[in-house]
């Protein structure tokens, strides 16, 4: 049976080879996969600004379609006067096709008025580096950036980039050189609570500065691809 099984595949390997002589069977999508992806809400892509001053992301919900989340300096006040990139934080804004359609639409725009019109993200991204990643790990980010982004800006440890490495590190993702460390959760025993060991979790430094985050995280995630409008 299993050389039976062996031959079948040999000859279906060399029929699709055959069916696709430009093609080497080791292309990823036929050296497209911009376009040629499955959209099951896998993949998330991380965007930096001109600059390097300002880091969020694009996370693919349940429908594969792109969504926006940033991080914004809601509450960054010099004299009385607004000097954070925005008034409010944007979680799961927008419906893109792909991370592309994204870079080149009309809501990535910053001008004079882009600061409080929603129609804008007020950055203007001309980069994002675009990382595999599954459904599960997604909806861990989804949940984890809308926990953080209700919480109280600042800019040592919870601004704009360590919100962005925060998520990934929730859902096991690297942005630095990882090292596990073991968890543990309190269990009721006879002499009271004890904690029991839970397992490993993974820990990142993280960097406070923008460009830096940026590139750390194409640095240890080298199978993603660097994107540019």
């Amino acid at each position: 049976m299993k050389k039976i099984l062996t031959s079948f595949f040999v000859l279906l390997f060399s029929f699709i080879s055959n069916a696709y002589p430009p093609l080497s069977p080791y292309s990823y999508c036929g050296g497209d996969p911009v376009n040629c992806i499955d959209p099951t809400g896998e993949d998330i892509v991380v965007l930096n600004q001109s600059g390097g001053l300002h880091l969020a992301m694009l996370i693919q919900n349940d429908a594969g379609k792109w969504q926006y989340y940033s991080v914004n300096g809601d509450n960054v006040y010099i004299s009385g006067e607004h000097k954070g990139g925005r008034l409010f934080n944007d979680v799961a804004v927008g419906s893109w096709d792909s991370p592309q359609e994204f870079l080149n639409s009309s809501y990535n725009v910053k001008n004079d008025n882009s600061k409080e019109d929603k129609s804008m993200n007020n950055y203007g991204f001309s980069e994002g580096y675009h990382i595999p990643t599954t459904p599960e790990q997604d909806a861990i980010m989804r949940d984890s950036f809308a926990k953080i982004a209700n919480t109280k800006y600042n800019l040592v440890n919870n601004n704009c980039a360590t919100a962005v490495q925060q998520v990934m590190i929730d859902a096991g993702i690297p942005v630095s050189e990882p090292t596990m460390e073991p968890t543990t959760i309190p269990m009721s025993t006879p002499f009271g609570l004890v904690d029991v060991f839970n397992g490993y979790k993974m820990k990142c430094d993280m960097s406070i500065i923008p460009q830096i985050a940026f590139k750390s995280i194409m640095e240890w995630n080298r199978g993603g691809e660097y994107l540019h409008r």
